[in-house]
C-alpha cells in the first residue's frame, strides 16, 4: 500500500474512534445522572429496563466500532513501506501492543456496564 493512502486510512479509522468517544460518555452520563437523580421514577413502568438497554446496546455498538477502528490500524502497522517502517514513528506503530487495546476496551466497557446495572436495579 502506498504511504500516502496507509496514513489517510488509518486516521479516518482514528477519526472513528475519536467521533465514537462522545456517544460513549453520553450514553454513560444519562445511565450516571439517571441513577442519581431519577429517584422511584426509575421503577415505572419498564424506564429501568429502557435505560439499561440503552446503556449496554449504545455500549456494544460504540466498542464493536472502536474495535474495528483499532483492527485496522493495527492491519495498516503491517502495511508500512520500507522507509515508513524504519522511521521511529514506524518503529513506535509496528510495536504497539493492538492486542492487548482490543481487549482492554470492552473489558472496561463490561466493567462499567455491571456498575451501572447494579447501581439500577440496587
Amino acid at each position: 500500500m502506498r504511504t500516502e493512502n496507509l496514513i489517510a486510512a488509518t486516521a479516518n479509522r482514528a477519526r472513528d474512534i475519536q467521533a465514537s468517544i462522545l456517544p460513549f460518555m453520553a450514553v454513560h452520563a444519562v445511565v450516571l445522572l439517571s441513577i442519581v437523580f431519577g429517584g422511584s421514577r426509575l421503577e415505572a413502568d419498564g424506564v429501568q429496563l429502557a435505560l439499561a438497554t440503552f446503556a449496554v446496546l449504545g455500549s456494544i455498538w460504540l466498542t464493536l466500532v472502536v474495535d474495528g477502528a483499532i483492527a485496522d490500524i493495527a492491519a495498516g502497522s503491517k502495511d508500512m513501506d520500507e522507509e515508513m517502517a524504519a522511521s521511529h514513528i514506524g518503529q513506535n506503530w509496528a510495536k504497539a501492543p493492538f492486542g492487548l487495546f482490543r481487549v482492554i476496551g470492552p473489558v472496561f466497557t463490561v466493567l462499567l456496564l455491571i456498575a451501572e446495572l447494579m447501581a439500577l436495579y440496587a
